[in-house]
């Protein structure tokens, strides 16, 4: 994780000034976020806060993030999406589905090169939680992950400390009824069940994107 930061530093470092040398401790916190999929999946909210953090000359702003969960349930990860507050040009990713089921670890990743990347609270990104019905616990893995600042007319890159969160304890509260071969049999159909995008008409190929975002297969 340490050599993901590295590389997403080293790439915005060469497109903006980065602040190094900044003192204190950026709380992530997670937030229960809004229901998806036709309020069929629950979601998580992952923020990363930088306010009154500064550095050598200047406040800092986040450059990029490597922030890796343990999930108790890991059949229940379906996607996840970068943050859109502040609004900008994430570079994201984040652990398949495939990997995540097999190890219960999430790690989401982002980097962005912004010349006025703010001092402020960061929506990082959303995590949706996709299957049976029941509790669900992110807990931070604090030693798999970074944060990486930057700062207008500054020096740099260089790290923030991270203030890691307690487990975050959320629920599914409806088990997800729907199956990709059943959206592929109602392609072209209306169906309401499966017409999962805009614009509502007939079950096309933004639906079955969406299925497969909301965790199928």
């Amino acid at each position: 994780m340490k050599t993901w930061l590295c590389c997403l530093l080293f790439v915005c470092g060469c497109l903006v000034s980065a602040q190094s040398d900044v003192s204190g401790q950026a709380p992530v916190t997670l937030q229960v976020g809004v229901v998806g999929c036709n309020g069929l999946c629950d979601s998580v909210d992952v923020f990363v806060d930088v306010t009154g953090l500064a550095g050598s000359q200047h406040p800092a702003g986040l450059n990029a993030f490597v922030l890796a969960f343990d999930l108790s349930r890991s059949d229940v990860f379906a996607s996840a999406v970068a943050g859109g507050d502040p609004e900008l040009a994430w570079t994201f990713t984040h652990t398949s589905r495939d990997t995540v089921d097999t190890g219960n670890r999430l790690v989401v990743v982002g980097s962005v090169a912004a010349t006025t990347a703010p001092n402020q609270n960061y929506q990082v990104a959303n995590i949706l939680l996709c299957g049976a019905a029941g509790a669900v616990t992110l807990t931070f893995v604090p030693e798999a992950s970074s944060l990486g600042a930057r700062l207008i007319d500054g020096d740099g890159p260089g790290p923030i400390a991270i203030q890691a969160p307690a487990a975050f304890n959320t629920a599914i509260t409806t088990t997800f009824p729907l199956t990709f071969f059943t959206g592929i049999s109602a392609w072209q159909t209306e169906n309401s069940d499966y017409d999962l995008a805009a614009p509502a008409e007939v079950v096309d190929i933004l639906d079955l994107v969406q299925l497969s975002n909301c965790g199928q297969p």
